[in-house]
């Protein structure tokens, strides 16, 4: 109970509905479902707290509706153009600025001039124990973007450290998992998920168009697995030969109709030799990689963003972060056995074009604006080989978790990818009737075949529900096995027919004995004469 006075009551009243406003004004529908559920494993205890939501949903934008509701959050991000982009947003949703940490930036301690929000480098948070600072004693809440990335015993110690202080940590990414689907070590299982299929059926997201080619110059038969990924010297070795990267780059050529495109390489080796050959044929293309010169990859990402290169080749660069809606085409020349990665890639080509939705629209408007749209699909092409090899990953191991337990399911989902193109969830929706009808005819089957089936007696296989009020007492005891009576009880057969089954059957059993004891009560029912 409290003695609060009407009016108070009232103005709080008013600043939590204007407060509901502001948050309806920027968030979808699942990003307040998101803060919401932090909020309440919070209340509940929890200090490690973990979201899943697909790339291009907006992580940052919850990232920065929980900033504006903790007292002093701290922002953790993986990469630096990654770190920009946060604090630019984070900037724009809050109204203020916000501290960064990061290189020669240091987040400021003195009371009085430090600002609440800091968003800072993992890097440089961890450089020489920088998040010891006292910048950092009052952290309440701490957020981690790409939760999932290069959670090394240091970056454990770090978020330890403020765990320990009272903090609470949140961790974010479109892929909370390791490899194949292993949960991650530090961070919990999420309390909330909104999963990629999810996004696509809401129209979120561009649906996706998925490209199968029928690679003649990979044979990834002849490379060894290594810690359940491909051995990198030699799937180098092959993806680095002269007639795989014609392959690739022809397939690229004849496909991308001039429109923004990015090919995923496997190493530098490879990706070198893919610009060598795009350059024969008179195309420029920009490449990316992570040892290369800052500057020189400034120089070339800016080309590409600016429409002056329409290709980009990248090693490791843009596969996770990277925000670029005006994306047509993926080209994925980097075989890999990590799910985690996979949706990471896709995911870059299904953002919608920058102001094609918002918060208000319904789904029909969602689904229609997309359409109406310069990018009503997003292009995927796997050109690593056989796609139908099942040690090979696809977009259906991302969309439809039931294939990982069924490998006639995930063969029949392989075959409908071609050169041609498919939408995958109407491959999936396909599948799940093609599936329910093999269920109901298996089940049809089994009715029938219990029908026909003789048990010692013959029972009465009918398909009535078993929950259902008795129908009356039924009479119980043997019932006639053959003949013109089958099935019908001993005791409502006529006594002549009795006592013809009687000396038709030559051997004991215990129809015969029954018949017997039946022929034996009427006598003995029978008046005296």
């Amino acid at each position: 109970m409290t003695n609060d006075c009407p009016e108070c009551v009232g103005a709080r009243e008013v600043s939590r509905q204007a407060e509901r406003a502001l948050r309806r004004q920027f968030l979808r529908e699942y990003q307040t479902k998101a803060v919401e559920a932090v909020c309440r494993a919070a209340r509940n205890g929890e200090r490690r707290i973990t979201v899943c939501q697909p790339v291009g949903t907006g992580k940052t934008e919850v990232q920065a509706e929980l900033c504006r509701i903790a007292k002093y959050p701290l922002n953790i991000v993986p990469l630096l153009d990654l770190m920009r982009q946060n604090r630019d947003r984070m900037e724009l949703r809050l109204g203020e600025k916000c501290d960064i940490e990061q290189g020669p930036n240091f987040a400021e301690s003195i009371d009085g001039l430090r600002r609440r929000v800091i968003v800072g480098s993992r890097d440089s948070l961890l450089s020489n124990n920088r998040y010891k600072a006292r910048a950092y004693d009052r952290v309440s809440i701490v957020l981690v973007d790409e939760c999932h990335y290069k959670m090394t015993a240091q970056m454990e110690q770090m978020l330890c450290h403020f765990e320990e202080r009272g903090a609470t940590i949140v961790g974010f990414s479109a892929t909370p998992y390791k490899g194949k689907g292993k949960g991650l070590r530090f961070f919990p299982r999420p309390q909330f998920v909104y999963t990629l299929r999810e996004a696509l059926n809401d129209a979120w997201l561009v649906p996706p168009k998925c490209f199968a080619s029928e690679s003649k110059a990979f044979d990834l038969t002849l490379v060894d697995e290594v810690a359940g990924e491909w051995d990198r010297k030699q799937l180098s070795d092959i993806l680095s030969a002269e007639h795989c990267a014609q392959e690739v780059t022809s397939l690229v050529l004849s496909t991308f109709k001039q429109e923004p495109s990015v090919v995923y390489a496997h190493c530098v080796r490879q990706a070198k030799l893919l610009v060598e050959v795009f350059e024969r044929y008179g195309v420029r293309v920009s490449i990316v990689y992570a040892k290369q010169r800052p500057d020189v990859r400034k120089a070339n990402m800016d080309a590409f963003l600016s429409g002056e290169t329409k290709i980009i080749v990248n090693v490791g660069i843009l596969g996770m972060g990277w925000d670029f809606p005006d994306l047509r085409n993926i080209y994925s020349a980097a075989p890999t056995k990590s799910l985690s990665k996979l949706e990471q890639r896709i995911g870059r080509v299904l953002r919608p074009l920058t102001g094609t939705l918002h918060p208000e629209m319904t789904h029909d408007e969602r689904r229609r604006a997309i359409l109406e749209s310069g990018k009503p699909h997003g292009n995927y092409y796997d050109i690593t080989g056989n796609i139908r090899n099942q040690q090979l990953l696809s977009v259906f191991d991302i969309l439809d978790a039931k294939l990982r337990k069924s490998p006639t399911r995930r063969e029949r989902l392989a075959s409908t990818l071609t050169m041609e193109g498919i939408d995958p969830l109407d491959a999936i929706r396909e599948a799940d009737a093609a599936d329910l009808a093999e269920l109901e005819r298996q089940a049809q089957e089994l009715m029938e075949k219990r029908k026909s089936l003789l048990i010692g007696v013959t029972f009465d296989h009918d398909s009535r529900d078993p929950f259902a009020k008795p129908e009356g007492k039924k009479q119980r005891g043997w019932r006639m096995m053959y003949g013109k009576y089958r099935g019908q009880p001993l005791t409502s057969i006529p006594e002549g027919y009795l006592s013809w089954v009687m000396s038709s059957q030559k051997k004991e059993s215990p129809f015969k004995s029954a018949v017997r004891k039946e022929l034996d009560r009427r006598k003995k029912e029978q008046p005296p004469s």
